[in-house]
């Protein structure tokens, strides 16, 4: 039985693949002064950690809150090309089913690995405080193993009150997926923003979705039959 809801952000909640790939492109060529090829973007940026990312266009081993003070300007650009899209919005059908799991007294949060800024940031131009509270959301503080390792979700249920056993986890990314299944999820749902329903479901997905609108179609939750 789903008793608690929690959700990854980037790629789940918003579609901002785009985004990110721009800034990090724009952020890391001016660090490294070349260019990064197709390949090595995708070798060395896709599903990894910012840490990784760093440590390996910097060339020295970035950890921590080191990682975070030096990502934060990739985020600055990244939060200036938001700002400036009209694609900058919560996916479709996003806003409904919060309202209706709301409705129900269905806890829900998120389970992020955005800093502080960035939480802050999509809070105030997403209105995310109709659902949420700030401190009441996991974001990357420096201080837990970032997926796959299994604490963000760990804290997330804990959050809510709700054993993670019992909740489901909306993930879009294979390293998110492997975390959800490692934290031992009671249901998993893979957003396909970025990977195919195919590849979602392989890699330990219980199901998956485009978007929000149809999500009484997945019977755990058509509440219209409760």
């Amino acid at each position: 039985m789903i008793n608690g809801v929690i959700f990854d952000f980037n790629g789940t909640m918003i579609f901002d693949k785009d985004f990110h790939d721009t800034a990090w492109r724009k952020f890391l060529e001016k660090q490294i002064n070349r260019h990064i090829s197709n390949e090595e973007f995708h070798n060395h940026v896709y599903g990894r950690s910012a840490s990784d990312i760093l440590s390996y266009f910097l060339q020295k081993n970035i950890t921590g809150q080191e990682s975070i003070l030096i990502e934060e300007e990739k985020e600055r650009i990244y939060r200036e090309i938001c700002l400036k899209s009209d694609k900058f919005h919560l996916a479709e059908g996003l806003p409904e089913f919060l309202d209706d799991l709301q409705k129900r007294q269905i806890p829900v949060t998120i389970a992020t690995a955005s800093a502080q800024k960035n939480m802050l940031f999509f809070f105030e131009h997403l209105g995310l405080a109709r659902w949420f509270s700030l401190d009441g959301v996991v974001y990357n503080d420096g201080t837990f193993a970032g997926k796959p390792a299994p604490d963000i979700f760990w804290k997330a249920s804990d959050l809510i009150g709700v054993s993670i056993g019992e909740c489901a986890i909306f993930e879009d990314a294979k390293s998110g997926i492997a975390s959800a299944k490692n934290a031992g999820a009671g249901y998993i749902v893979g957003v396909s923003s970025m990977l195919d329903e195919k590849t979602l479901l392989s890699l330990g997905a219980d199901t998956v979705i485009p978007n929000y609108q149809n999500i009484n179609s997945i019977k755990e939750f058509n509440y219209d039959k409760e």
